[in-house]
């Protein structure tokens, strides 16, 4: 696995979109939180995670009937890969967070699946773990949910997604960006236009730039977890993304009701295969 991957147009193109989203600092520094942070209670494991939801029927089916091993990128609780649970005994979650990581272990442990965690970014950790000499072991499918949004360099990202994968990978994302929810609130508390690119689209055409076609499917979007749904922590929520203060939640309140946010309803799963499958730069 190299640590170094030049850029293509399409990856450069994904950057250049990526980093228009970027807040103003004199926003950012109103605000009580960091504008991009999460609440891990958003990300926990409950009884509204669907397994037999699409998007994990498409992982489901590259697992081997007897013990598959998945790599969770970006775990949060394991919202995203412990449905996956028989057929997957062993999943290794990788996240930035400890506190996401922590309920990530909790629900495996609640489960009996076998589990690992490893706190940092992807692909530094798998870099960095090769470069110690004692490289991450590759598991036969790697899913990763709803972290392309989050990452400027694509393309060495994707590459270590399908060097660790013996069978597949699985990606889920929004068509479009997920903050893009909070487009109009922006406009109106701030008076701030915000992008609307990149999409989904040229999430693929960075792929392809790569010599990967994935098969594209659109499925309905999981549940979000109860925590999600409450509509204090919806205020809390937007307050953060806006950089807003809470001396300012009734106001926020009463605009959210009369202007809910435009979440999408349906995501996109890319599936590709795994680096013992596909002739490529890696």
């Amino acid at each position: 696995m190299s640590d170094t991957v030049a850029l293509t147009a399409a990856g450069q193109r994904w950057a250049e979109l990526l980093a228009s989203w970027a807040i103003p600092d004199e926003i950012v520094a109103r605000g009580e939180v960091p504008p991009w942070s999460h609440d891990p209670a958003t990300f926990a494991m409950d009884d509204t995670a669907d397994p037999s939801n699409p998007i994990f029927e498409l992982a489901r089916e590259l697992l081997p009937v007897d013990g598959g091993s998945v790599l969770d990128v970006g775990c949060g609780g394991g919202r995203s890969s412990l449905p996956l649970f028989p057929r997957a005994d062993r999943i290794i979650g990788v996240d930035a967070s400890w506190a996401m990581l922590d309920q990530f272990a909790a629900a495996a442990q609640s489960l009996g699946v076998g589990h690992r965690e490893i706190e940092g970014r992807w692909p530094d950790v798998a870099i960095a773990a090769e470069m110690s000499g004692s490289p991450l072991e590759r598991v036969d499918v790697v899913v990763c949910h709803h972290v392309f949004f989050n990452v400027p360099d694509l393309e060495p990202f994707v590459v270590a997604l399908t060097a660790m994968a013996r069978l597949g990978v699985v990606a889920v994302l929004p068509r479009r960006h997920p903050m893009s929810a909070w487009n109009a609130a922006w406009k109106h508390f701030w008076n701030v236009d915000r992008p609307l690119g990149p999409t989904s689209d040229e999430a693929v055409a960075v792929l392809n730039a790569l010599g990967i076609e994935p098969e594209v499917f659109e499925v309905p979007r999981p549940a979000m977890s109860r925590h999600a749904e409450d509509p204090a922590l919806l205020v809390r929520s937007a307050r953060r993304r806006l950089c807003l203060t809470s001396d300012r939640d009734d106001e926020l309140a009463e605009w959210l009701r009369a202007n809910p946010p435009d979440f999408t309803r349906d995501v996109v799963v890319l599936r590709w295969p795994g680096a013992s499958d596909h002739e490529g730069p890696w």
